[in-house]
């Protein structure tokens, strides 16, 4: 069974800050995200958000939001959208195929696509475009997903058939700004994916036993207190696999440090642990 744009809608679940900011790899996966709704966008595909209990967790993210400004927001308390009966009025009750992603994949995510599913609707889950607070839980999810008849797809397997042939009239636009670019947030978005950093007043960075350097809550700084903290959460360190990574997160910013040695010595540090290889333990400084 093909996607067809005709006959799709797109369904976001509960990308929201107070959500997202506790899923693993939260970055890529709100990254795919976005790169799935420009996709939508382009194929003329609708777009559904919807928000778990919106007044306590807030909007929907910013950057997925205004991707698609004049698509409907549902609101639910309860887990699963279809349960929450809050998508009558959409596209997603007009049209017979759903695709889904969203947050978590083991609640709210596998709750909906199981409930449309048992209504009739043809449901694919893009499986890089969800998430969940552990990997283990997102892994269960798809495979009970899987077991229940729900398709599993990846958001270029979605792209590709929204657009059917390379003769579509948005081919050369989505070749341009989708096909032949990974998915990538600017610095501003990915904080906004990642752990709040409030309750420290800076972390130090050590090597070979030494006291190496010193990044402070405080303004000019907070952004990378924000990269660094998360990095340690994820590698329990600053390690070349860690400093990958980091550059990914750093966004324009590690291209303009390329560009300009120097200027971002923090972004500068990762540069060099991929080449000279080690680490920095971290230790974090309390508020």
């Amino acid at each position: 069974m093909l996607m067809r744009a005709e006959d799709c809608t797109l369904l976001v679940v509960d990308v929201q800050a107070k959500l997202v900011n506790a899923i693993h790899d939260a970055p890529r996966a709100v990254a795919s995200m976005k790169w799935l709704i420009d996709a939508a966008f382009l194929t003329g595909v609708p777009i559904v958000f919807s928000e778990q209990y919106p007044q306590a967790l807030g909007p929907t993210l910013p950057v997925l939001r205004n991707a698609s400004p004049e698509s409907p927001v549902v609101a639910k308390t309860a887990f699963s959208c279809v349960a929450a009966q809050c998508l009558g009025d959409s596209p997603v009750a007009a049209r017979k195929q759903v695709v889904v992603c969203g947050i978590e994949a083991h609640v709210c995510v596998l709750q909906t696509a199981l409930d449309l599913k048992a209504a009739g609707k043809d449901v694919f889950v893009v499986t890089d475009a969800i998430g969940s607070r552990t990997d283990e839980d997102k892994q269960a999810a798809i495979a009970r997903m899987q077991a229940a008849g729900v398709t599993l797809v990846t958001r270029e397997m979605a792209l590709f058939e929204w657009l059917r042939d390379s003769k579509a009239p948005s081919f050369k636009d989505a070749s341009k700004k989708l096909l032949q670019v990974a998915p990538v947030l600017a610095f501003a978005d990915v904080l906004t994916t990642l752990p709040a950093v409030t309750h420290l007043s800076g972390l130090q960075l050590w090597r070979d036993g030494k006291l190496d350097s010193v990044i402070e809550n405080k303004e000019g700084q907070v952004g990378s207190l924000t990269i660094y903290h998360a990095l340690f959460r994820e590698f329990g360190a600053i390690t070349p696999k860690a400093a990958r990574l980091g550059q990914w997160l750093y966004a324009e910013h590690a291209l303009d440090a390329r560009q300009h040695p120097g200027k971002h010595p923090n972004i500068d540090r990762l540069f060099a642990l991929e080449t000279m290889g080690g680490g920095y333990g971290v230790r974090l400084l309390g508020a």
